[in-house]
């Protein structure tokens, strides 16, 4: 499974960046129970991601022909954080159209495109949940 500290890692980085992604797709504020919330949901969520990133990758650790294919591989590593990033930087830059309204004033507001941010942070997670090392970078299992 999983080593502890591993998973302790992922979170450290995770639940500062959900609660940075939840700021950034904000269209209204009002008051303090949006902070409050804010700080919740930025521990909830990431444990939630971190237990659905383990159960979606248990057949990487179970099935022994996945685990060689997928145990250490820089290669996939680095393809799937490059997906992920480009993932959230195209989630920054494609815009999205919000129109509300909050305590009776209407708002017409355009955010970044949350489905994807959160299907780029998801992908990270399951990366920093399921790596693990050493790498290597050649094609032969190395056993």
């Amino acid at each position: 499974m999983t080593p502890v500290a591993q998973l302790a890692l992922t979170f450290a980085l995770l639940a500062p960046s959900w609660f940075v992604l939840q700021a950034s797709l904000m269209a209204a504020y009002d008051g303090l129970l949006s902070m409050i919330g804010l700080a919740l949901t930025s521990v909830i969520v990431p444990l939630m991601a971190i237990v659905a990133s383990i159960t979606v990758g248990l057949p990487l650790r179970f099935i022994p022909a996945v685990n060689r294919w997928w145990a250490g591989s820089a290669r996939i590593y680095i393809s799937i954080a490059a997906i992920a990033v480009g993932l959230i930087a195209a989630g920054l830059v494609k815009t999205v159209r919000q129109v509300g309204e909050l305590d009776g004033i209407p708002y017409d507001t355009t955010t970044p495109d949350p489905m994807l941010l959160c299907c780029g942070w998801l992908l990270l997670a399951f990366l920093l949940v399921n790596a693990s090392l050493p790498l290597r970078w050649t094609r032969e299992s190395g056993s």
